[in-house]
Protein backbone atom coordinates (compact mmCIF):
# COMPACT_ATOMS: atom_id res chain seq x y z
CA UNK A 1 0.00 0.00 0.00
CA UNK A 2 1.29 3.42 -1.43
CA UNK A 3 0.78 6.50 1.29
CA UNK A 4 1.75 10.46 -0.10
CA UNK A 5 2.57 12.90 2.08
CA UNK A 6 2.92 16.76 1.03
CA UNK A 7 5.61 18.72 2.36
CA UNK A 8 5.79 22.73 2.26
CA UNK A 9 9.42 24.07 2.17
CA UNK A 10 11.33 26.51 0.93
CA UNK A 11 11.99 26.08 -2.67
CA UNK A 12 8.06 25.12 -2.93
CA UNK A 13 6.22 22.00 -2.22
CA UNK A 14 7.42 18.11 -2.85
CA UNK A 15 5.78 14.49 -2.25
CA UNK A 16 6.80 12.42 -0.01
CA UNK A 17 6.00 8.70 -1.34
CA UNK A 18 6.22 5.12 1.03
CA UNK A 19 5.28 2.26 -0.22
CA UNK A 20 4.79 -0.83 2.80
CA UNK A 21 4.44 -4.28 1.80
CA UNK A 22 4.16 -7.35 4.05
CA UNK A 23 7.40 -8.80 4.06
CA UNK A 24 9.17 -6.28 2.01
CA UNK A 25 11.01 -3.05 3.40
CA UNK A 26 9.36 0.12 3.07
CA UNK A 27 10.93 1.59 0.30
CA UNK A 28 10.62 5.50 0.54
CA UNK A 29 11.18 8.76 -2.53
CA UNK A 30 10.57 11.92 -2.65
CA UNK A 31 9.31 14.06 -5.93
CA UNK A 32 8.34 17.51 -6.69
CA UNK A 33 5.24 16.72 -8.96
CA UNK A 34 2.48 15.21 -7.32
CA UNK A 35 2.16 12.89 -10.95
CA UNK A 36 5.28 11.63 -10.74
CA UNK A 37 4.71 10.32 -7.27
CA UNK A 38 1.83 8.45 -7.99
CA UNK A 39 3.55 6.69 -11.28
CA UNK A 40 6.20 5.93 -8.98
CA UNK A 41 4.00 4.11 -6.24
CA UNK A 42 2.17 2.22 -8.43
CA UNK A 43 5.54 1.03 -10.77
CA UNK A 44 6.79 -0.02 -7.48
CA UNK A 45 4.19 -1.63 -5.95
CA UNK A 46 3.24 -3.79 -9.49
CA UNK A 47 7.30 -4.93 -9.56
CA UNK A 48 7.29 -6.19 -5.83
CA UNK A 49 3.78 -8.08 -6.14
CA UNK A 50 5.55 -9.47 -8.97
CA UNK A 51 8.28 -11.42 -6.99
CA UNK A 52 5.74 -13.02 -5.34
CA UNK A 53 5.04 -14.97 -8.54
CA UNK A 54 8.53 -16.45 -8.94
CA UNK A 55 7.75 -18.90 -5.92
CA UNK A 56 4.89 -21.19 -6.16
CA UNK A 57 4.67 -21.47 -2.34
CA UNK A 58 2.55 -18.66 -1.06
CA UNK A 59 4.07 -19.33 2.28
CA UNK A 60 7.23 -17.23 1.07
CA UNK A 61 5.55 -14.17 0.62
CA UNK A 62 4.75 -14.23 4.01
CA UNK A 63 7.63 -15.62 5.58
CA UNK A 64 11.12 -13.69 5.33
CA UNK A 65 14.64 -14.46 5.96
CA UNK A 66 14.60 -13.88 9.63
CA UNK A 67 11.86 -16.58 10.00
CA UNK A 68 14.27 -18.86 8.53
CA UNK A 69 17.31 -17.53 10.34
CA UNK A 70 15.50 -17.59 13.79
CA UNK A 71 14.37 -21.21 13.51
CA UNK A 72 17.67 -22.27 12.10
CA UNK A 73 19.45 -20.87 15.11
CA UNK A 74 16.47 -22.56 17.43
CA UNK A 75 16.94 -26.35 15.51
CA UNK A 76 19.78 -26.53 14.02
CA UNK A 77 22.60 -24.26 15.22
CA UNK A 78 22.34 -25.53 18.75
CA UNK A 79 23.66 -28.81 17.28
CA UNK A 80 26.95 -27.33 15.26
CA UNK A 81 30.28 -28.26 16.93
CA UNK A 82 31.63 -24.87 19.02
CA UNK A 83 34.33 -24.37 16.43
CA UNK A 84 31.62 -24.50 13.42
CA UNK A 85 29.66 -21.92 15.42
CA UNK A 86 32.10 -19.29 15.27
CA UNK A 87 32.45 -19.39 11.84
CA UNK A 88 28.92 -19.99 10.60
CA UNK A 89 27.31 -17.26 13.20
CA UNK A 90 29.27 -14.69 11.31
CA UNK A 91 27.74 -15.90 7.96
CA UNK A 92 24.26 -16.38 9.03
CA UNK A 93 24.76 -12.42 11.08
CA UNK A 94 25.96 -11.30 7.36
CA UNK A 95 22.70 -12.34 5.51
CA UNK A 96 20.34 -11.51 8.75
CA UNK A 97 21.57 -7.91 8.36
CA UNK A 98 21.54 -7.89 4.78
CA UNK A 99 18.47 -9.82 4.08
CA UNK A 100 16.77 -10.62 6.88
CA UNK A 101 13.72 -8.22 6.38
CA UNK A 102 13.02 -9.46 3.17
CA UNK A 103 10.05 -12.12 2.13
CA UNK A 104 11.45 -15.03 0.84
CA UNK A 105 9.36 -14.52 -2.36
CA UNK A 106 11.39 -11.24 -2.73
CA UNK A 107 15.03 -11.97 -2.65
CA UNK A 108 16.01 -12.66 -6.09
CA UNK A 109 19.46 -14.03 -8.16
CA UNK A 110 20.30 -10.18 -8.86
CA UNK A 111 19.84 -9.27 -5.49
CA UNK A 112 22.16 -11.75 -4.54
CA UNK A 113 24.26 -11.52 -6.92
CA UNK A 114 24.62 -7.58 -5.84
CA UNK A 115 25.49 -8.67 -2.40
CA UNK A 116 28.45 -10.92 -3.30
CA UNK A 117 29.80 -8.06 -4.64
CA UNK A 118 29.76 -5.83 -1.98
CA UNK A 119 31.56 -8.49 -0.11
CA UNK A 120 34.13 -9.09 -2.63
CA UNK A 121 34.91 -5.35 -2.69
CA UNK A 122 34.84 -4.50 0.84
CA UNK A 123 37.84 -6.88 1.53
CA UNK A 124 39.24 -9.04 4.47
CA UNK A 125 37.58 -7.26 7.60
CA UNK A 126 38.88 -9.76 10.51
CA UNK A 127 41.29 -7.72 11.60
CA UNK A 128 39.88 -5.24 13.76
CA UNK A 129 41.56 -1.89 14.80
CA UNK A 130 41.40 -0.08 18.00
CA UNK A 131 40.88 3.62 18.51
CA UNK A 132 43.58 5.76 17.22
CA UNK A 133 45.14 2.28 15.34
CA UNK A 134 46.23 2.91 11.80
CA UNK A 135 46.19 -0.50 9.44
CA UNK A 136 49.54 -1.31 8.57
CA UNK A 137 48.50 -2.33 5.14
CA UNK A 138 45.50 -2.19 3.16
CA UNK A 139 42.87 -5.16 3.98
CA UNK A 140 43.49 -7.76 1.23
CA UNK A 141 40.79 -8.90 -0.68
CA UNK A 142 38.22 -11.90 0.42
CA UNK A 143 39.14 -15.17 -1.23
CA UNK A 144 37.20 -16.90 -3.06
CA UNK A 145 37.11 -19.48 -0.45
CA UNK A 146 35.63 -17.30 1.90
CA UNK A 147 32.79 -15.79 -0.63
CA UNK A 148 32.11 -19.72 -1.25
CA UNK A 149 30.98 -19.35 2.01
CA UNK A 150 29.01 -16.92 2.13
CA UNK A 151 26.97 -18.03 -0.42
CA UNK A 152 27.02 -21.72 0.80
CA UNK A 153 25.33 -20.70 4.05
CA UNK A 154 23.02 -18.65 2.22
CA UNK A 155 22.18 -21.50 0.21
CA UNK A 156 21.95 -22.98 3.15
CA UNK A 157 19.69 -21.40 4.78
CA UNK A 158 17.19 -21.67 1.20
CA UNK A 159 17.98 -25.61 1.94
CA UNK A 160 16.13 -25.37 5.28
CA UNK A 161 13.36 -22.95 4.26
CA UNK A 162 12.56 -25.58 1.03
CA UNK A 163 12.57 -28.23 4.05
CA UNK A 164 10.22 -26.48 6.17
CA UNK A 165 7.69 -25.97 3.14
CA UNK A 166 8.51 -22.33 3.08
CA UNK A 167 9.43 -21.91 -0.32
CA UNK A 168 9.14 -23.71 -3.62
CA UNK A 169 12.55 -22.50 -5.35
CA UNK A 170 15.97 -21.08 -3.95
CA UNK A 171 17.07 -17.83 -6.02
CA UNK A 172 20.63 -19.24 -5.62
CA UNK A 173 19.82 -21.62 -8.70
CA UNK A 174 20.32 -18.16 -10.09
CA UNK A 175 23.65 -16.94 -8.79
CA UNK A 176 26.72 -18.48 -9.66
CA UNK A 177 28.44 -21.30 -7.73
CA UNK A 178 32.16 -21.07 -6.62
CA UNK A 179 34.04 -23.88 -7.99
CA UNK A 180 37.85 -24.95 -8.49
CA UNK A 181 38.75 -23.67 -5.27
CA UNK A 182 42.68 -24.92 -4.76
CA UNK A 183 44.12 -22.11 -2.01
CA UNK A 184 45.08 -25.16 -0.31
CA UNK A 185 47.93 -23.99 2.45
CA UNK A 186 51.19 -26.25 3.40
CA UNK A 187 53.04 -23.27 4.61
CA UNK A 188 54.86 -24.72 7.48
CA UNK A 189 58.14 -23.33 9.83
CA UNK A 190 61.72 -24.05 9.28
CA UNK A 191 64.37 -25.03 11.57
CA UNK A 192 65.25 -21.44 11.78
CA UNK A 193 61.54 -19.86 11.51
CA UNK A 194 60.47 -21.72 14.32
CA UNK A 195 63.13 -20.76 16.73
CA UNK A 196 62.63 -17.19 16.03
CA UNK A 197 59.07 -17.96 16.93
CA UNK A 198 59.63 -19.91 19.99
CA UNK A 199 61.76 -16.91 21.27
CA UNK A 200 59.59 -14.66 20.25
CA UNK A 201 56.50 -16.16 22.27
CA UNK A 202 58.60 -16.43 25.36
CA UNK A 203 58.86 -12.73 25.23
CA UNK A 204 55.26 -11.63 25.06
CA UNK A 205 53.65 -10.08 27.75
CA UNK A 206 50.94 -12.95 27.38
CA UNK A 207 52.14 -15.47 30.05
CA UNK A 208 49.95 -17.98 27.86
CA UNK A 209 50.88 -18.02 24.64
CA UNK A 210 54.50 -19.61 24.17
CA UNK A 211 52.62 -22.90 26.04
CA UNK A 212 49.76 -22.38 23.32
CA UNK A 213 52.12 -22.46 20.25
CA UNK A 214 54.17 -25.53 21.95
CA UNK A 215 50.55 -27.40 22.24
CA UNK A 216 49.95 -26.57 18.62
CA UNK A 217 53.16 -27.52 17.10
CA UNK A 218 53.57 -30.64 19.33
CA UNK A 219 50.27 -31.73 18.68
CA UNK A 220 49.03 -30.07 15.36
CA UNK A 221 45.53 -29.36 17.09
CA UNK A 222 43.23 -26.17 16.14
CA UNK A 223 43.91 -22.65 18.30
CA UNK A 224 39.86 -23.28 19.46
CA UNK A 225 40.75 -26.61 20.65
CA UNK A 226 43.42 -25.61 22.63
CA UNK A 227 41.89 -22.51 24.10
CA UNK A 228 38.98 -25.11 25.05
CA UNK A 229 40.46 -27.04 26.88
CA UNK A 230 39.83 -26.87 30.69
CA UNK A 231 42.26 -28.76 33.71
CA UNK A 232 40.26 -31.80 33.52
CA UNK A 233 40.81 -32.72 29.97
CA UNK A 234 44.71 -33.04 30.85
CA UNK A 235 45.56 -36.42 32.33
CA UNK A 236 49.42 -36.07 32.46
CA UNK A 237 49.14 -39.70 34.34
CA UNK A 238 48.35 -41.13 30.65
CA UNK A 239 49.87 -38.36 29.07
CA UNK A 240 47.18 -37.72 27.38
CA UNK A 241 44.78 -34.28 26.57
CA UNK A 242 41.44 -34.96 25.55
CA UNK A 243 40.12 -32.58 23.32
CA UNK A 244 36.51 -32.16 22.98
CA UNK A 245 35.61 -28.47 21.53
CA UNK A 246 36.67 -30.22 17.58
CA UNK A 247 35.52 -28.67 14.40
CA UNK A 248 33.80 -32.16 13.07
CA UNK A 249 32.40 -32.37 16.66
CA UNK A 250 34.32 -36.17 17.50
CA UNK A 251 36.47 -36.16 20.65
CA UNK A 252 39.66 -37.16 20.63
CA UNK A 253 42.98 -37.68 22.58
CA UNK A 254 46.70 -36.09 21.40
CA UNK A 255 49.67 -37.26 22.95
CA UNK A 256 51.49 -34.73 26.04
CA UNK A 257 55.52 -36.56 26.08
CA UNK A 258 58.89 -34.67 26.44
CA UNK A 259 58.80 -30.82 26.31
CA UNK A 260 54.92 -30.25 26.40
CA UNK A 261 54.82 -32.32 28.90
CA UNK A 262 57.08 -29.79 30.80
CA UNK A 263 55.46 -26.85 29.28
CA UNK A 264 51.75 -28.24 30.80
CA UNK A 265 53.58 -29.20 34.47
CA UNK A 266 54.42 -25.68 34.88
CA UNK A 267 50.84 -24.24 33.49
CA UNK A 268 49.14 -26.16 35.42
CA UNK A 269 50.87 -25.47 38.82
CA UNK A 270 50.38 -21.80 37.90
CA UNK A 271 47.02 -21.37 36.46
CA UNK A 272 45.58 -23.82 39.47
CA UNK A 273 47.39 -21.35 42.01
CA UNK A 274 45.66 -18.77 40.00
CA UNK A 275 42.30 -20.20 40.33
CA UNK A 276 42.37 -20.92 44.22
CA UNK A 277 43.72 -17.65 44.84
CA UNK A 278 40.75 -15.87 42.74
CA UNK A 279 37.77 -15.11 45.06
CA UNK A 280 34.61 -16.90 43.92
CA UNK A 281 35.81 -19.08 41.61
CA UNK A 282 34.25 -20.27 38.63
CA UNK A 283 33.62 -24.08 38.32
CA UNK A 284 35.27 -24.49 34.90
CA UNK A 285 39.07 -24.13 35.44
CA UNK A 286 40.31 -23.25 31.75
CA UNK A 287 43.92 -24.29 31.00
CA UNK A 288 44.70 -20.88 29.18
CA UNK A 289 42.39 -18.82 31.31
CA UNK A 290 42.06 -14.88 31.11
CA UNK A 291 42.35 -12.46 33.61
CA UNK A 292 39.25 -13.05 35.37
CA UNK A 293 39.26 -16.84 35.10
CA UNK A 294 35.93 -17.63 33.45
CA UNK A 295 36.69 -17.57 29.64
CA UNK A 296 39.71 -18.92 27.58
CA UNK A 297 42.28 -15.85 27.00
CA UNK A 298 42.32 -14.53 23.25
CA UNK A 299 45.58 -14.88 22.13
CA UNK A 300 45.05 -13.31 19.15
CA UNK A 301 46.86 -9.50 19.22
CA UNK A 302 49.74 -11.44 21.07
CA UNK A 303 50.26 -13.74 18.58
CA UNK A 304 50.12 -10.92 15.59
CA UNK A 305 52.84 -9.13 18.09
CA UNK A 306 55.23 -12.25 18.04
CA UNK A 307 54.90 -13.31 14.65
CA UNK A 308 56.01 -9.84 13.52
CA UNK A 309 58.52 -10.29 16.11
CA UNK A 310 59.75 -13.22 14.77
CA UNK A 311 59.93 -11.71 11.25
CA UNK A 312 57.67 -14.42 9.45
CA UNK A 313 56.61 -13.81 6.14
CA UNK A 314 52.64 -15.36 5.29
CA UNK A 315 51.89 -17.30 8.27
CA UNK A 316 48.98 -18.07 9.97
CA UNK A 317 48.34 -19.73 13.70
CA UNK A 318 46.43 -22.30 11.46
CA UNK A 319 49.77 -22.98 9.60
CA UNK A 320 51.41 -24.19 12.73
CA UNK A 321 48.89 -27.45 12.10
CA UNK A 322 49.94 -27.36 8.62
CA UNK A 323 54.06 -27.41 10.28
CA UNK A 324 52.99 -30.30 12.65
CA UNK A 325 51.23 -32.37 10.05
CA UNK A 326 54.14 -31.35 7.32
CA UNK A 327 57.34 -32.58 9.98
CA UNK A 328 55.38 -35.76 10.59
CA UNK A 329 55.04 -36.15 6.83
CA UNK A 330 58.82 -35.82 6.75
CA UNK A 331 60.02 -38.24 9.59
CA UNK A 332 58.23 -41.15 7.94
CA UNK A 333 54.80 -41.03 8.97
CA UNK A 334 51.71 -42.38 6.91
CA UNK A 335 48.97 -40.12 5.72
CA UNK A 336 46.48 -42.77 7.66
CA UNK A 337 48.65 -41.72 10.94
CA UNK A 338 48.85 -38.29 10.33
CA UNK A 339 44.91 -37.77 9.31
CA UNK A 340 43.99 -39.66 13.23
CA UNK A 341 46.51 -37.03 14.73
CA UNK A 342 44.95 -34.34 13.29
CA UNK A 343 41.43 -35.66 13.57
CA UNK A 344 40.60 -35.59 10.15
CA UNK A 345 37.81 -38.09 9.06
CA UNK A 346 39.07 -38.96 5.87
CA UNK A 347 42.35 -38.56 4.06
CA UNK A 348 41.63 -36.18 1.40
CA UNK A 349 42.46 -33.00 3.86
CA UNK A 350 46.25 -34.85 4.24
CA UNK A 351 46.96 -35.47 0.71
CA UNK A 352 48.38 -32.44 0.46
CA UNK A 353 51.67 -33.80 2.11
CA UNK A 354 52.21 -36.75 0.31
CA UNK A 355 54.82 -34.76 -1.40
CA UNK A 356 57.24 -34.37 1.82
CA UNK A 357 57.04 -38.30 2.82
CA UNK A 358 58.77 -38.91 -0.52
CA UNK A 359 61.78 -40.44 1.24
CA UNK A 360 59.64 -42.63 3.47
CA UNK A 361 57.90 -43.62 0.25
CA UNK A 362 61.45 -44.48 -1.41
CA UNK A 363 62.06 -46.67 1.00
CA UNK A 364 59.24 -48.73 0.85
CA UNK A 365 59.26 -49.34 -2.32
CA UNK A 366 62.84 -50.26 -2.28
CA UNK A 367 62.03 -52.71 0.63
CA UNK A 368 59.60 -54.20 -1.77
CA UNK A 369 62.01 -54.04 -4.88
CA UNK A 370 64.69 -56.66 -2.83
CA UNK A 371 62.21 -58.59 -1.87
CA UNK A 372 61.09 -58.96 -5.30
CA UNK A 373 63.88 -59.56 -7.43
Amino acid sequence: MATIQKREGKKGPSYRVMVRMKGFPDQVRTFKRLTDAKQWAQETETGIRKGEFKNVIRTAASKTLQDVIDRFRKEVFVHRAETTKRAEASFVAHWERELGRYALAYITADMISEKMGELAAAGDGRRKLVDGEKPKKPPRPKSPKTLKHYRDTLAMLFKYAAQWGWTGSSPLDGVNRITKIRNERTRFLSDEERKRLLDACKASDNEHLYAVVVFALSTGARKGEILGLTLSDLDLARDTAILRDTKNGDTRAVPVVMHLRTVLEGQIAKVTAFYDALEGAPKTRWLFPRRDGLEPIDIRKAWENARDAARLEDFRFHDLRHSTASYLAMNGASLVEIADILGHRTLQMVRRYAHLSESHVKGVVTQLNEKLF
